[in-house]
């Protein structure tokens, strides 16, 4: 599989990976801190050995913040299930 498929599939791993903390009993205002830590982490364990150790940790925060809005968002639409027309 290629790197960037990879990373994308980093995405929903630590969202979930963050759901699952969450569920143990972490506080949901350190969520986001946790899901950075994993994407940094997610980053570092499945890097281009070739790539600069400051695009490990930019796609690393890229993974974990994509993350903290894929959490954010869903919670956002699943809240408002009754849509109103704007």
């Amino acid at each position: 599989m290629s790197h960037e498929y990879m990373m994308t599939i980093a995405i929903p791993v630590v969202n979930g990976l963050v759901e699952a903390a969450k569920k143990a009993g972490l506080p949901n205002k350190f969520a986001p801190l946790l899901a950075i830590l994993f994407g940094l982490l997610a980053a570092l364990a499945l890097r281009n050995l070739e790539q600069p150790v400051t695009m490990i940790i930019i796609e690393g925060l890229l993974i974990g913040l994509s993350a903290v809005g894929l959490y954010s968002g869903t919670r956002n639409v699943l809240r408002n299930r009754n849509f109103q027309d704007s």
